[in-house]
């Protein structure tokens, strides 16, 4: 039994392996190609050691004047998001699992609706509302259009639901109202699911480029993405390799966020799912 079990062990982490390395393979990819010249990156079939290996690619996002501007513009788009979500959604969700109001159970179903209508459906109302307050090509413009998330909401809910209840109660007969009962009890035991609101929307925020591409239009109010497009794609062709660089670069701080905030991602997902 001994033997079969160290045989089924080995046979997981074998798989487990082989499939991490399916995934991580455009990733590594990446990183090979950006150390490449064009030439031999689009090579059939594809080359693995950079031969010469060279740092051009690199060299030439550093020379972008407004690289710096793209990369403060994305972390402020994206900062603006997650702190609005992370207050707004919490508070949202805490008063659709915990306060009893007069329609509370058909607003949270029309807002569970609104999770079913394309992304796209909304630009044109959504772009006709930020011209009419005058915040086209904004930074702020285009984070007030983020800055409430349905699907955090309905993930804040979730894990209040998951609290015990016993808790509010003796909150209540305390003398505390809704208020402090979520700036000092809710919050505070909310961390892994605000620590999943938080990187959700920073990854949707960090790397987000249909939104800046139509409500910005200054080169220098860019975010990243939309940044590198403008600096190295033209009409007829498409310098890839320091594209690829640029991309490797943005993604940096996206998987620092998701190894530090880890662990809070997975518990609050377990949680979160545990109770409808």
């Amino acid at each position: 039994m001994k033997i079969r079990r160290v045989v089924w062990i080995a046979f997981i982490y074998f798989v487990l392996i082989v499939f991490a390395l399916i995934y991580l393979m455009p990733f590594i990819r990446s990183i090979v190609a950006s150390f490449m010249t064009w030439e031999q990156a689009s090579r059939y079939p594809p080359e693995w050691i950079p031969n010469p290996l060279t740092f051009d690619n690199y060299v030439k996002l550093m020379r972008l004047k407004l690289f710096g501007r793209w990369i403060i513009n994305s972390a402020l788009y994206a900062g603006i998001i997650v702190a609005g979500n992370v207050l707004f959604t919490s508070m949202a969700g805490f008063a659709f699992a915990r306060l009893r109001f007069v329609g509370r159970d058909a607003l949270f179903s029309a807002l569970q609706a609104l999770m079913m209508i394309p992304g796209f459906v909304t630009l044109v109302p959504n772009y006709i509302i930020i011209y009419s307050l005058g915040l086209v090509d904004n930074i702020l413009g285009l984070a007030i259009l983020g800055i409430v998330n349905v699907s955090s909401i309905f993930l804040m809910r979730q894990y209040f639901l998951s609290l015990p209840e016993e808790v509010f109660e003796a909150a209540r007969l305390d003398g505390c109202g809704p208020i402090k009962m979520f700036f000092y009890i809710a919050f505070p035991l909310a961390k892994p699911a605000v620590g999943a609101v938080a990187v959700y929307q920073f990854l949707g925020a960090w790397n987000a480029f249909l939104g800046p591409l139509i409500f910005l239009r200054s080169p220098e109010n860019f975010t990243l993405p939309v940044g590198l497009s403008f600096a190295f794609q033209r009409a007829m062709w498409v310098e890839y390799t320091p594209l690829i660089a640029g991309s490797l670069v943005a993604s940096l701080p996206t998987i620092v966020m998701f190894v530090v905030l880890n662990k809070y991602l997975i518990r609050g997902i377990a949680i979160t799912g545990g109770k409808g």
